[in-house]
């Protein structure tokens, strides 16, 4: 496992990510990354909390958004992962087909909205993911305005029957939990990733030039 300095963020995870490969698999898959997190197994799945900062500069330096929107490799699929952005709450659906990344994002006082370029996930496939729950529950909940984002992606964990609700609300704790490991990127993918970053700014710079 890597030794790589933390960032300079607080202790609590963001986010909740649920994957059905193994602890082993999800961990070699995260020190790919540049976001450090805690992955815990959980009734059947695994748990990734990653911390609020990844260890990428700029404008990748959020750590709940560079992991909802990184694409799993398929033999550690199907995924759910559900996020509090912005004061948004967003559910990130990914299957063990091509379709990439769905999404549901739930704003307070408006609900259900639909930014452009994103492809959307409806509830079918969202239960289907899952592997349980109530349908009719979770179109209920998410038809909810006036809520936390915490609480109400809480309440889409439980009806789905899904593990890691309360971590949601409290996410302190996830260190804690039976099996945790902490897992932190390989410097040299951090290098490779703020390499690639930079690349792309200059190269937009030179074309904008």
């Amino acid at each position: 496992m890597s030794t790589s300095p933390r960032p300079d963020v607080g202790d609590d995870p963001a986010g909740l990510l649920l994957l059905r490969g193994s602890v082993a698999e999800v961990s070699a898959w995260l020190r790919k990354g540049v976001v450090p997190a805690t992955v815990v197994p959980m009734d059947g799945w695994t748990a990734v909390f990653p911390e609020g900062r990844s260890f990428a500069d700029p404008p990748y330096a959020d750590g709940s958004m560079v992991t909802a929107s990184r694409p799993i490799p398929r033999k550690l699929g199907p995924a759910l992962g559900f996020w509090v952005v912005d004061g948004r709450a967003i559910i990130t659906v990914q299957t063990k087909g091509r379709g990439g990344i769905r999404y549901v994002v739930w704003e307070p006082e408006r609900g259900i909205v639909s930014p452009p370029g994103l492809t959307v996930a409806g509830p079918v496939t969202i239960q289907r993911v899952a592997g349980g729950g109530n349908r009719a529950e979770l179109v209920e909940i998410l038809r909810e305005l006036y809520v936390q984002p915490d609480r109400l992606l809480a309440a889409v964990v439980s009806v789905l029957e899904l593990p890691g609700a309360r971590t949601l609300i409290d996410p302190a704790g996830a260190e804690d939990l039976p099996d945790a490991v902490s897992v932190l990127p390989a410097p040299k993918e951090i290098g490779y990733f703020n390499d690639a970053v930079k690349d792309a700014v200059r190269l937009r710079q030179e074309l904008e030039a």
